[in-house]
């Protein structure tokens, strides 16, 4: 979701799904409105994942500190940048992750503070998107950071660093991906679309519109 809606998370929960996705990089999505949807979330069984804006310390912090499990992370270049990520996402001995938020507190079983860190570090994932040549050229050095298992994409930013802007269906950028794809499984590690089925709510609201026009005989303005 671009724009977190309480409506729209409650639904998804009290349908069953197993988690809700948020978009910090393209849209101005604010710790306070995550902290919201990842209560609600967390009430119907469901995991908060979000797109962060960037992989600085600070971005990272202030998500996981109010409850997203899962981050992606825009624009992996190189493995300096891998262990940066790790180093933030996860509590020592793996990273080294600032401690602690209140909401991390009230998750607290007893006065046992080892035991809240260890089950934030397994209950929490952190997935860099493979959008550049560069990253594709050093990903058999990113491949080795221990705490990174899944990797996701960007076309469209692809193609841009092979010169083609616009030409995310260029047969160019799918082949950097599937470069990319064999070097990933080769290390016995994921791509995170392989895992994951996801229902694009902009899309599906415009599909459905779509739909409802063609039935009057109309046709949307949109031409995409």
């Amino acid at each position: 979701m671009n724009e977190p809606s309480e409506e729209v998370v409650e639904l998804a929960g009290r349908m069953g799904l197993d988690f809700v996705n948020l978009d910090g990089q393209h849209a101005p999505v604010t710790p306070l409105q995550v902290g919201t949807v990842c209560r609600i979330a967390e009430g119907f069984g469901m995991t908060t994942t979000m797109r962060v804006p960037d992989g600085a310390e600070s971005t990272i912090l202030s998500y996981l500190d109010r409850g997203v499990q899962l981050i992606v992370v825009p624009n992996l270049q190189t493995r300096a940048e891998a262990e940066a990520l790790v180093k933030y996402t996860f509590f020592a001995p793996l990273g080294l992750r600032s401690s602690t938020s209140h909401p991390m507190v009230l998750r607290q079983d007893g006065p046992n503070r080892t035991a809240l860190f260890e089950a934030a570090n397994r209950n929490t994932l952190v997935v860099p998107q493979i959008e550049s040549v560069t990253a594709v050229e050093n990903l058999d050095d990113i491949l080795q950071v221990e705490g990174i298992d899944f990797f996701g994409g960007g076309p469209e930013d692809m193609a841009q660093s092979i010169g083609i802007p616009g030409g995310h269906a260029d047969p160019r950028v799918a082949e950097q991906f599937a470069r990319a794809e064999a070097k990933v499984k080769a290390a016995g590690k994921y791509l995170l679309a392989d895992h994951t089925e996801t229902v694009q709510v902009f899309g599906a609201v415009k599909g459905a519109l779509d739909e409802a026009l063609a039935a009057l005989g109309r046709t949307s303005a949109l031409a995409w």
